[in-house]
C-alpha cells in the first residue's frame, strides 16, 4: 500500500527531529534543519496532492460572481459578467491554479469598466470574497519556524 502525501512529509519531518536535530550541537546547523521541516511542511499543504484549497477560492469566487450579478442586474447585461465554471474535484492543480487567476483577474476587468454607482454596490461582495481567498491561503500555510531557524532550537 502507498502512503500519503502528508504521510510521506510527517515521516520526514518527524527523522530529521528526531534523529538529525539531537545528533547536531551547532545552533546554526540546528537552524538549518527546521528550515527544512518548514519547507517540508509548506510542501505539505502546497503540493500539487493538496488542491482543496483552490476549490474553495474558486467556490468563493464563483459566488461572489453571482451575487455581484444579481445586484447589477440593471446596470449591466449578465452577458457581459464573467462567470466561473464549477470544476471538478480531480482538475489538474495547474489548471485549478490558471482557472483562479483568471477569476481574479476578470473581477479586476469588471471593476475597471463599471461606473462608480455599480462598482459601490458590488464592491461589499468583492471585498468579502478576497478577504477569504486570503484567509484560505493563510490556513492552507503552515506557521513558519523562524524562532527555531534562527536559534536552532525547539520552542
Amino acid at each position: 500500500m502507498n502512503n500519503s502525501f502528508d504521510r510521506l512529509i510527517d515521516g520526514m519531518c518527524a527523522t530529521l527531529r528526531a534523529e538529525v536535530l539531537t545528533r547536531l550541537d551547532d545552533d546554526f546547523a540546528r537552524g538549518q534543519v527546521y528550515g527544512v521541516i518548514n519547507l517540508l511542511n509548506t510542501f505539505k499543504v502546497r503540493a500539487d496532492w493538496s488542491g482543496e484549497f483552490l476549490l474553495e477560492q474558486l467556490a468563493i469566487q464563483r459566488a461572489a460572481l453571482m451575487e455581484a450579478s444579481e445586484l447589477l442586474k440593471d446596470h449591466v447585461a449578465r452577458t457581459e459578467l464573467p462567470t466561473i465554471a464549477q470544476v471538478p474535484a480531480f482538475t489538474p492543480i495547474s489548471k485549478l491554479l490558471a482557472q483562479r487567476d483568471e477569476g481574479n483577474q476578470a473581477i479586476s476587468d469588471l471593476l475597471a469598466r463599471l461606473p462608480e454607482g455599480a462598482v459601490s454596490r458590488i464592491e461589499p461582495v468583492l471585498l468579502r470574497a478576497m478577504r477569504a481567498e486570503v484567509e484560505i491561503e493563510l490556513k492552507n500555510s503552515p506557521r513558519p519556524l523562524f524562532a527555531q531557524m534562527s536559534s536552532g532550537k525547539e520552542s
